[in-house]
């Protein structure tokens, strides 16, 4: 049984080619192909040992002929255009970001869901600013931690007016999870502003900015 965080991944792919990198131990691309959500999968991984892994796990759910792997390390194992769907799923936000930086034109070429454990906030900074457009967003949770699932394509979208919003999208304020969301970014905040606050070296324009982050999260 897939966890919550990978059902809500799983909803979003209906393609031919999809491509998962990092896979892990493969359970996207296998539960990608007993659904027939996509004809064909390519499953890539940056270290040996998680491959082995994926391979063996794909053989033994005799889906080998349709679940290709790959080493190597972001989109650097694609061709432009390959793949419908691209996942990058359980990766650092700043990870994520490198892997679209670095193989751009590839990133443009697909439909993306992003699932960033961390740094949301300069994901969408990064997607707003570089000519990417956020499709849609969903939560979900695992008992008490939250994820965020992003389905991304190329294509502009107009910045938030307030920076607040890359935190907290009001396009998920009625999702019935934000409240979770909500509360994870109030801990956050809380935690920040009271680490500078108890500095020696205080730095009063990122105090100011958090406090400012902080109230924001009282109004909404």
């Amino acid at each position: 049984m897939l966890t919550p965080r990978l059902e809500c991944i799983l909803k979003y792919v209906n393609c031919s080619v999809a491509a998962d990198i990092g896979t892990d131990h493969a359970y996207i691309p296998i539960e990608l192909i007993k659904r027939g959500a996509a004809e064909r999968v390519i499953a890539t991984d940056i270290r040996k040992g998680p491959l082995e892994t994926a391979k063996n796990n794909i053989k033994e759910n005799g889906a080998s002929d349709k679940i290709e792997t790959r080493l190597g390390g972001g989109l650097s194992v694609l061709k432009t255009g390959e793949a419908d769907v691209i996942i990058i799923a359980g990766m650092g936000g700043e990870l994520i970001t490198d892997i679209l930086k670095n193989d751009e034109t590839t990133a443009r070429a697909a439909r993306l869901i992003l699932q960033p454990m961390n740094a949301q906030y300069e994901i969408r900074r990064y997607l707003a600013e570089n000519g990417y457009f956020i499709e849609c967003e969903d939560l979900e949770n695992e008992k008490q931690r939250i994820y965020n699932i992003m389905v991304v394509r190329n294509g502009s979208q107009t910045p938030p007016e307030r920076d607040i919003e890359y935190h907290l999208p009001k396009y998920l304020y009625l999702h019935p999870k934000f409240h979770m969301l909500l509360e994870k970014k109030r801990r956050e905040f809380k935690k920040i502003v009271l680490g500078l606050e108890k500095s020696k070296n205080c730095d009063i324009m990122k105090l100011q900015y958090y406090r400012k982050c902080l109230e924001e999260t009282e109004r909404i």
